[in-house]
């Protein structure tokens, strides 16, 4: 499923137009990347938790010739989802 197909059957869900659900995923969507960008945490109830964690840099073997190289520290974002969502997918109940 694309962002379009998203939104189509979301707005199929909803009392909101398409236009309206493509504005809203894109005010949500925005609110959840300020806020991982700032350094927080967004949780959704029976969904899942995204999260910003510190990837530690190492060094690895060139694959192509001789020597290494350094893969520096930077941020991640991670998303873990909720146990009701693990159930759904897997096919229990929620």
């Amino acid at each position: 499923m694309d962002r379009r197909e998203l939104i189509a059957a979301a707005a199929r869900h909803s009392d909101l137009t398409q236009r309206q659900m493509n504005q809203a995923l894109e005010a949500l969507l925005k609110a959840i990347g300020e806020t991982l960008a700032a350094g927080g945490t967004v949780s959704i109830s029976s969904f899942g938790r995204f999260e910003v964690r510190e990837y530690h840099g190492r060094r690895l073997r060139r694959f192509d010739g001789p020597g290494h190289y350094r893969v520096e520290d930077r941020q991640v974002p991670v998303f873990k989802p909720s146990a009701a969502l693990r159930r759904r997918v897997k096919g229990g109940s929620s």
